[in-house]
């Protein structure tokens, strides 16, 4: 059995393109107490560089799962949601980082749960969003386009209050 609800939760990142963003949600995981990151097709990193940028994560860069395909990353996954800037009219349920966490964190005890993330030029894919169970969209101005890292650690920070891991 976990200690805590987040040692269920996986970070995905689909595609991401710029190592620093990796590193940047490799230190939002460890600041936030999730320590699962598979990485879907990712640019080609160095761990002791990652390290460098998020000091002290060497146990999560080590355990750092890597992913060909989307469905793969997510197969043993039972609550998956996707975090997209886009607005989209396709039949798709949108929720807020709350609702997501509070989801996610229903569901981790029946199985790992993914929060996915998309790249940083163009975010999730339609083809990944319609294989979520719901998309989540952090509420900003008109300009709607956050950095990756950023994105990642409001996520984490509603998951780890929800989870009532605050240290």
């Amino acid at each position: 059995m976990p200690s805590s609800l987040l040692d269920s939760v996986i970070v995905v990142l689909f595609e991401p393109q710029n190592p620093i963003n990796i590193g940047a949600t490799v230190r939002a995981m460890k600041n936030m107490g999730a320590s699962r990151l598979r990485l879907v097709n990712p640019v080609e990193y160095d761990a002791i560089r990652i390290e460098g940028i998020a000091h002290g994560t060497m146990d999560i860069i080590e355990r750092i799962e890597r992913f060909d395909d989307f469905d793969a990353a997510v197969a043993d996954c039972v609550h998956v949601v996707g975090f997209t800037a886009r607005r989209r009219s396709a039949k798709l349920r949108v929720i807020d980082p709350k609702a997501a966490a509070s989801e996610l964190l229903n569901a981790a005890p029946d199985g790992p749960v993914a929060a996915v993330f998309g790249r940083e030029d163009n975010g999730l894919p339609n083809e990944i969003l319609d294989r979520v169970q719901a998309t989540v969209t952090i509420p900003t101005t008109n300009h709607a386009s956050l950095n990756l890292g950023q994105a990642v650690l409001l996520a984490l920070y509603e998951l780890h209050l929800a989870a009532s891991d605050a240290t």
